[in-house]
């Protein structure tokens, strides 16, 4: 038997058995947490990608931790990409400069705005024209400087497209706009923190975004948004962001129409900046526009709401003006010498023998005035201008002498010094006369220091001169003034912005104007001193310097009655034509003429003059003869053509050989072109950029390497140097070759690459048009138009049906306001109508003006079995237009 071991008793009965424990507790929600070992991976994970960045963006990035203002309103948030940020102040400072209610990253050491920003203005009442707007802020982030206490917002509905923003100092003046009904836009203004949205059927066309709006003195600020796409305007197409433009006539930028064509969803609206002081304008990269002026009064903006850019334009020149002073002879070619070793006498005599076509001449030089100058004045600076007009008047040309505002100071005993007490005498008409000085009979409208009162006297060409207000006493001033007595057929107004080559420093202006930047420094050069002002005025030059071309033109006008004027700095004004000048020579410049120019028409400015092959002493002719071929060639369809010589000659006789030729040719080519030129002008812009041309081709909108010129004609220029090719972007329609009428196979917006040579421009005429002009060409615009019979150029658009194909094409010329005539032909005939009764400038053989005949006929579009050329069918028939007196219309047979 196996032994066994008996069954344990238990020494303790269960009841008295006493377990070591304690109760099961209830487990806390951190002990989960804790406990967890994936939710605590989550959970850091969360606070290194998350709350981490956000709180050393908060203590890191930005100063502003003081607690939200008290006020109630908009706290503002500095999460913002940097793309996005609004400067706040001069932007880029230190900690200690950026304002409190600023956002700073330290790492960029720049100070911006929140979004949205707490530099606004407060209403306590909803929104009407006499509520006052107070700021929410005391100070600006200029120099800390108090905020104005008190401004107004106007908005003046011009008319049913047309609506004027204006938000300016209440303090002496009441701005109360009109208002109109069925208009195209609506606006909302927020209340009691102040943000304007204009909408127009396209969408939002105005919105300040609850961005910054400052002001104080001598310094306003404020953004806005037009759109998300595309802008365009201010020399641009499209318009760059990240770019800074100043409103401030300069030897480098003049002529400011600032009108901004912005576009959403293919339907286009503008902006005009109303500001007359010196203005800076940047574009951010999130399209926002940032406006800084150094001005007393605030912001003034014309908003347009389109919504084609023919539209806009029209609205525009209802503003700024038109000019009404075209003729004929203006379109032909200028020329003006200023080379030392140039005689006019000898320069006509060979440009004659070399039938060198130009209409007019500025004569033996550029017109200074002297201040001791007057009509009985023995001064040979009058005699010289004088003879020189007769030169050019007997060659049959116009004489159009180029004019500077400032006057040359002529130190004499007499009046180099005055006393006070004969500063201000009045002098009769005879004492000026008998005394042939400026100075000091109208010392009063010279500007002088600020400083010790005395008169300014800027440098130009190492000598002193002085620079009169042309708008005090601007009449008896220029009776005075212009002491030659030869008569004027026009004149071109130079360097009135105007210029001063006096090195200006600016060490001490931050003492005078809270806020001074580079680009206002840039501008500020080659002006006079900012600080300068009249006798008895305290107002700064500054506030006066943009409109100072305009007073000088203006004072022009009134002088010589309906003298054509050009000028080369205006200030929102279409009265009078373009001059640019100082343009270096360089293909990008002949590209920028070239926007620059299409710009310029479409904001108002048609007649537009562009110096062929620049102006300034930066020309080489031995390397740059090429790009001066391609810019005469492109100038061939600028609205109004100028050759500047100044040092190194670049007129037609300093070439040579096949340049000479090529010049010629293109010279001759735009004086048979002139009468669709004339007939373009009276109802739009010459040169024009492809969106406004083109507003329902998205594909075309931002291409700014080809040209509309009027209606029917299509420009596509060399652009690089060694260019073998160039690549056209088809428009709408069908289009030829204007001169070997090869149809161009494509799609509209399809890219289409030709070839080229230094002597081609390629010009393509769009189908169903006709241009009317002149094949050859005489010595002159007027007589090219009298002497040389009309050609025509029928471009078909043939439209197919199910059973047939319907050819058609049209065009007119322009004669006089009283008469136009008017072509329609079709694959078989064109007939000849005319509008109006003013016969005599065709027909009349003793006053008569144009030519009074048709010659040719070339019809591009035709089935090849009926051409006579590769790509065309050309017919000649003579046809007296003079029919048209008692004929109702003149058919002539194509075909036959």
């Amino acid at each position: 038997m196996i032994p066994h071991i008996k069954e344990p008793q238990n020494e303790w009965d269960d009841t008295e058995l006493n377990y070591q424990y304690q109760e099961v507790k209830k487990i806390k929600w951190y002990h989960n947490i804790l406990l967890n070992r994936p939710l605590k991976v989550a959970i850091v994970f969360l606070l290194l990608t998350i709350v981490s960045p956000i709180v050393l963006y908060r203590f890191v990035f930005f100063t502003s931790l003081s607690l939200p203002p008290s006020d109630g309103y908009s706290v503002g948030s500095c999460v913002i990409s940097r793309e996005a940020r609004l400067p706040c102040g001069v932007g880029f400072m230190t900690e200690s400069e950026c304002h409190t209610h600023c956002c700073f990253d330290r790492n960029l050491h720049m100070c911006y705005h929140r979004i949205p920003s707490r530099f606004s203005y407060i209403m306590n009442q909803p929104w009407t024209e006499y509520t006052t707007l107070q700021p929410r802020i005391a100070t600006v982030p200029f120099s800390f400087q108090n905020s104005l206490p008190k401004i107004k917002l106007s908005i003046n509905e011009q008319s049913t497209t047309h609506m004027v923003l204006t938000f300016y100092n209440s303090r002496n003046i009441s701005i109360v706009g009109n208002r109109t009904f069925n208009t195209e836009y609506s606006y909302e203004v927020s209340s009691p923190e102040l943000n304007v949205i204009v909408n127009a059927t396209q969408g939002t066309i105005f919105d300040m975004a609850r961005g910054p709006l400052i002001a104080s003195n001598n310094i306003w600020e404020i953004a806005f948004k037009l759109t998300n796409e595309s802008m365009y305007g201010l020399g641009e197409i499209p318009l760059k962001t990240n770019t800074t433009k100043v409103l401030y006539n300069n030897d480098r930028s003049f002529s400011s129409i600032p009108l901004i064509y912005a576009k959403i969803n293919n339907n286009f609206h503008g902006l005009l900046i109303d500001v007359s002081d010196p203005t800076e304008i940047s574009i951010r990269a999130d399209n926002q526009i940032v406006l800084r002026s150094i001005t007393n009064f605030g912001f003034k903006f014309h908003l347009f709401s389109g919504p084609e850019p023919k539209k806009i334009m029209q609205d525009v020149m209802k503003l700024i003006g038109h000019n009404k002073r075209l003729e004929y002879w203006m379109l032909g070619i200028h020329i003006c010498n200023e080379l030392p070793e140039m005689d006019l006498s000898s320069f006509i005599s060979n440009a004659t023998n070399g039938n060198m076509p130009y209409d007019s001449h500025c004569g033996h030089e550029p017109i200074v005035f002297n201040s001791n100058q007057c009509k009985n004045s023995e001064i040979s600076n009058i005699d010289r201008v004088n003879a020189g007009a007769s030169l050019v008047r007997n060659a049959r040309k116009k004489f159009v002498p180029h004019v500077s505002p400032y006057i040359r100071y002529i130190n004499e005993e007499t009046n180099e010094t005055m006393s006070k007490e004969t500063e201000n005498l009045e002098i009769n008409e005879e004492e000026i006369i008998e005394s042939c000085k400026i100075i000091p009979t109208f010392n009063d409208i010279m500007y002088r220091s600020q400083i010790n009162s005395e008169l300014y006297k800027g440098i130009i060409n190492d000598y002193e001169v002085l620079y009169p207000s042309y708008d005090v006493n601007s009449e008896n001033f220029m009776d005075i003034l212009w002491a030659y007595n030869t008569e004027l057929d026009g004149i071109i107004l130079e360097n009135n912005w105007p210029l001063d080559h006096t090195n200006n420093t600016f060490d001490d202006i931050d003492l005078y104007l809270p806020y001074f930047s580079e680009n206002f420094e840039d501008a500020f050069k080659n002006t006079p001193k900012w600080n300068l002002s009249l006798v008895n005025s305290s107002e700064l030059y500054l506030f006066k310097h943009i409109k100072y071309g305009n007073n000088f033109a203006n004072a022009f006008s009134k002088k010589t009655n309906n003298t054509p004027i050009s000028s080369s700095s205006l200030w929102m004004n279409g009265r009078f034509a373009i001059n640019r000048q100082n343009i270096d020579v360089s293909w990008t410049n002949l590209h920028r003429e070239l926007i620059a120019t299409a710009i310029g028409g479409i904001s108002g400015s048609w007649l537009w003059s562009s110096p062929i092959c620049g102006d300034t002493k930066n020309y080489d002719p031995e390397t740059q003869a090429s790009l001066c071929i391609k810019w005469y060639l492109a100038a061939t369809y600028f609205p109004l053509l100028k050759i500047h010589s100044k040092d190194i000659p670049r007129h037609p006789l300093a070439f040579n050989g096949t340049h000479k030729a090529i010049i010629t040719q293109a010279l001759n080519r735009r004086l048979g072109l002139l009468p669709y030129f004339y007939t373009t002008l009276q109802e739009g812009p010459l040169l024009r950029p492809m969106f406004y041309q083109f507003p329902s081709s998205a594909a075309l909108h931002d291409i700014n390497s080809q040209f509309s010129v009027g209606e029917n004609l299509l420009i596509v220029p060399n652009l690089q140097p060694f260019q073998s090719h160039v690549h056209i972007w088809l428009p709408p329609g069908t289009w030829y070759e204007l001169w070997g009428g090869l149809k161009l196979e494509g799609s509209e917006g399809d890219p289409v690459t030709i070839a080229t040579t230094e002597a081609d421009f390629l010009t393509l005429i769009r189908g169903g048009s006709i241009l009317i002009y002149q094949k050859e060409a005489r010595l002159t615009a007027e007589e090219t138009r009298l002497l040389i019979p009309f050609s025509a150029i029928i471009a078909l658009e043939c439209i197919k049906t199910n059973y047939t194909e319907n050819c058609h094409a049209s065009g007119k010329l322009y004669v006089t306001p009283e008469m136009t005539l008017f072509l329609e032909a079709n694959e078989k005939n064109i007939t000849i109508t005319a509008e109006g009764n003013d016969f005599d400038p065709i027909c009349d053989i003793n006053t008569g003006t144009w030519a009074y005949d048709f010659e040719y006929f070339n019809v591009y579009g035709l089935y090849k079995e009926y051409n006579n050329y590769d790509n065309y069918r050309e017919v000649r028939r003579f046809t007296d237009l003079c029919r048209l007196e008692y004929d109702s219309e003149i058919v002539i047979d194509l075909l036959q």
